[in-house]
């Protein structure tokens, strides 16, 4: 009996996930990030829906806060594809956009000193416009590094999420 026991124990102290054997504590670690990532998505679709009506706008995809920003991919009205940073409000710099906890940066792959084109920030704005509505609505707000922390913490980052 005590081998056979022992041998159960040692064979549910793997898992195969995506087609590879890994320990349980790895499975459960897996189970815990892919929780975490699950309850951060939906506290992003509720600042920004997937059916958020935008007008002339429209969002193509809202990802998963990465390196402490929501990446938003919009289209302007002729179509033209943009990413929209969301981070939390950093008095030091101020976004093309800003709500009472947010602000929007337009990734244009510049530094600051390279003009946002005009569609995309008003673009921008339009977003801001109904992420302000979800914070007055007392839904709970994800967690997002400020410009300037994001700046700090990842310097060389690649925050486009844009082939």
């Amino acid at each position: 009996m005590l081998g056979v026991g022992t041998y159960r124990v040692a064979e549910a102290s793997t898992a195969d996930i995506d087609g590879q054997t890994v320990t349980a504590d790895e499975a459960a670690r897996q189970a815990r990030e892919q929780a975490t990532a699950e309850r951060e998505m939906a506290v992003v679709e509720t600042l920004i829906p997937r059916n958020l009506d935008v007008g002339s706008w429209s969002i193509e995809k809202v990802h998963t806060p990465k390196l402490g920003a929501i990446a938003v991919i919009m289209r302007t009205p002729s179509g033209h594809a943009f990413q929209v940073d969301v981070l939390r409000r950093d008095p030091a710099v101020s976004g093309v956009a800003e709500t009472g906890h947010f602000a929007m940066f337009v990734a244009n792959s510049g530094d600051g000193s390279k003009s946002t084109e005009e569609w995309q920030a008003r673009g921008a704005k339009v977003l801001a416009h109904h992420i302000r509505r979800t914070e007055r609505s007392g839904s709970p707000l994800p967690r997002l590094m400020t410009f300037s922390e994001r700046a700090s913490q990842h310097p060389f980052g690649n925050f486009s999420v844009l082939g």
